[in-house]
């Protein structure tokens, strides 16, 4: 699986400096495989959304993003070690008050780079998160062929549809996303995501395209 494309909203005061914020990270309209653009709104929604660093550069990656943003801490600091899926992460806000995170999984997207990190080395996005009854959401996914691989639907928990590194993240509205605990909510989003067969899912707010 693969996201192809995603549409996130920005409030609408805030739409050019968050295009400008993703564009000083070598984001603008792509990141690696996934078309990524901003539709102004109003309202003020936020998500989280996850970009996919190489597997083998996170820590050029991490001395990259820390020259350009304030990372926001958990427990342990600004590092999260995600030992299960053998994962590392990190998280900051853009202007919108979305939770971006640069997560890199050891042994995908590899690519052998050395020397310092540039954005266009980013793979994709490699989770985002739609909020909303999990076991719902779950079932409509599997229906095209987008099943739950880790997690649970049980109340309160997050579920993680698609696969490893590419990733739907189910989450009950309320639930605290890190590292921040801020409660989740339901905003309008569309992803296109390559898997299972060709179908258009609306889940709630989330417009869910599978080719």
């Amino acid at each position: 699986m693969r996201i192809a494309a995603l549409q996130l909203e920005v409030p609408r005061a805030l739409t050019g400096a968050t295009e400008r914020f993703y564009a000083s990270l070598d984001i603008a309209g792509r990141v690696g495989e996934t078309a990524f653009t901003l539709a102004p709104a109003n309202g003020a929604p936020f998500y989280h959304v996850a970009l996919l660093v190489p597997g083998d550069r996170f820590d050029a990656a991490l001395a990259w993003i820390r020259e350009r943003v304030e990372l926001l801490p958990g427990a342990a600091g600004e590092v999260f070690d995600f030992a299960f899926w053998n994962a590392c992460a990190c998280y900051f806000h853009d202007p919108a008050g979305s939770i971006v995170e640069l997560v890199a999984h050891r042994g995908i997207a590899e690519n052998g780079t050395e020397g310092p990190f540039t954005g266009d080395e980013l793979a994709g996005v490699s989770e985002i998160g739609l909020v909303g009854d999990t076991p719902v959401l779950a079932a409509a996914l599997a229906e095209v062929g987008i099943a739950v691989w880790d997690g649970s639907l049980e109340p309160g928990q997050l579920a993680f549809a698609g696969e490893q590194a590419r990733t739907l993240i189910l989450a009950p509205v309320g639930r605290g996303w890190l590292p921040t605990g801020r409660p989740a909510e339901p905003h309008p989003l569309e992803v296109v995501v390559a898997a299972g067969r060709d179908a258009t899912v609306e889940l709630g707010p989330h417009s869910v395209r599978v080719i």
